[in-house]
C-alpha cells in the first residue's frame, strides 16, 4: 500500500489524476492488479476516485505518501553514505529493503547521515512532519553555455 501511495504522489507531480495504466507501468505490475489495491486504498480514506479520469490522493494518502518517500530517500542516503553503495544502484535496493522499514529506524538512519534534505539523486526529502523543503533548482536546459 505504501509503495502505491508513493508512486501516485510521484505521478501526480505531472498530472492531477493518475490512471490505472500509468500506475501499473510505474510499479511494474499487471493492469488488472491495480484496481483491487486502489479500491482498498479508497476504502481506507487514502484516495479519491475521479470518474473517467483516475485517482488522486486524499489528504491522508498524501501524508502517508510523503512518509514513505522520506523512508525511501533516507534509506538511499544511508546506503550511499554508510554502506558505500553508488548513487545509481540504491533506488532498487531501497525499494526492497524499505518494505518493512519503520519510522523509528528511518529517523535513526537520518541522524546517522546528518539529517539529509536531498537523496543521492537530488530529490528533496520530506521532514519528519511531511513537509518538503523548498526547491530552488534550475533546469540544466535553462543554463547558459559555460555555467
Amino acid at each position: 500500500m505504501r509503495e502505491y501511495l508513493a508512486e501516485i504522489y510521484r505521478l501526480q507531480q505531472d498530472a492531477p489524476t493518475v490512471s490505472t495504466t500509468s500506475l501499473a507501468d510505474r510499479l511494474g505490475v499487471s493492469a488488472p492488479a491495480v484496481p483491487r489495491m486502489l479500491k482498498r486504498l479508497k476504502s481506507a480514506g487514502y484516495l479519491k476516485h475521479i470518474p473517467y479520469q483516475g485517482v488522486e490522493l486524499a489528504e491522508l494518502g498524501r501524508q502517508e505518501a510523503l512518509r514513505e518517500l522520506r523512508r525511501h530517500r533516507v534509506l538511499e542516503v544511508f546506503l550511499v553514505d554508510v554502506l558505500g553503495f553508488q548513487w545509481d544502484e540504491v533506488h532498487e535496493y531501497a525499494g526492497t529493503l524499505g518494505k518493512g522499514l519503520t519510522d523509528t529506524v528511518a529517523e535513526r538512519m537520518a541522524e546517522m547521515t546528518g539529517c539529509p534534505t536531498r537523496c543521492p539523486h537530488g530529490e528533496p526529502i520530506p521532514d519528519q512532519h511531511g513537509e518538503l523543503p523548498p526547491v530552488n533548482d534550475t533546469c540544466l536546459i535553462n543554463l547558459a553555455v559555460g555555467c
